[in-house]
């Protein structure tokens, strides 16, 4: 009888180790019940798998509105340095020009050239596709800034992602075509003006193009980072915008 009794005693002690694990898996289990509901308080039927999961999109939604961040101050300076030093390009030039008549064997006048970039329709295509794209990245900046400070949208969540993506995607190819314009006026210009002297203005404007074909890049690049939001988000029937 007194070894059964030890046995039985042993098999108790046993057994208390394992019943207080147990129980302290199931308190920790509900203290995070208790923490999901406090999160998701629509939570009443105890899916917490579904809350766990919208947590991590949500998350991974944050790094992605941050990269968008990053991308979008790219963009705001790409558009600033573009259009500033278009702005700024203007040049004063004298050009010989050699005149012969019936009455003298010829003689050389200096004929003096201004460069302002408004008088080609080029370059005030570049300079304000370039202004509207600053204008609109700064508001997309402040938005994104108040967005990752207080975690509220300003706008439905819904209609601000199909609004992004349409506008990044429409500013991207404004960019792309007035860049092009540009480009194909400034070359135009190099290849008579360059040896009269015109060189300073001709190297803006090559200056500015090549920051618009920058920002025409970052907007592309915004327009797919907003299109992964857009389908990622947990708000969003994510299979019927993808498909």
């Amino acid at each position: 009888m007194s070894t059964i009794n030890i046995e039985s005693l042993d098999q108790d002690t046993k057994d208390e180790p394992k019943e207080q694990t147990q129980e302290d898996n199931n308190e920790v289990l509900k203290v995070l019940e208790e923490k999901i509901n406090m999160m998701d308080p629509k939570n009443t039927s105890g899916d917490t798998e579904v809350v766990i999961t919208n947590f991590l999109k949500s998350k991974k939604e944050v790094k992605w509105y941050v990269a968008l961040l990053v991308i979008r101050v790219f963009a705001f300076v790409f558009c600033l340095i573009a259009f500033s030093v278009l702005g700024a390009s203007e040049q004063r030039v004298l050009v010989s020009e050699n005149l012969t008549n019936w009455y003298s064997s010829g003689f050389t006048i200096q004929t003096p050239y201004e460069f302002h970039w408004y008088k080609w329709d080029e370059f005030r295509y570049s300079f304000a596709a370039n202004v509207i794209g600053f204008v609109y990245s700064g508001l997309q900046i402040c938005h994104l800034v108040m967005y990752l400070i207080t975690k509220k949208h300003t706008i439905n969540p819904k209609l601000q992602g199909y609004f992004n993506v349409a506008i990044d995607q429409t500013l991207a190819y404004i960019l792309m075509s007035a860049s092009s314009s540009a480009a194909t006026a400034a070359h135009l210009l190099k290849d008579y003006w360059l040896e009269h002297g015109a060189d300073t203005f001709i190297e803006m404007a090559n200056a500015s193009v090549s920051m618009s074909f920058l920002a025409f890049g970052a907007f592309a690049l915004a327009s797919l980072v907003s299109g992964i939001i857009l389908c990622s988000s947990p708000r969003y029937n994510c299979n019927t915008l993808c498909l």
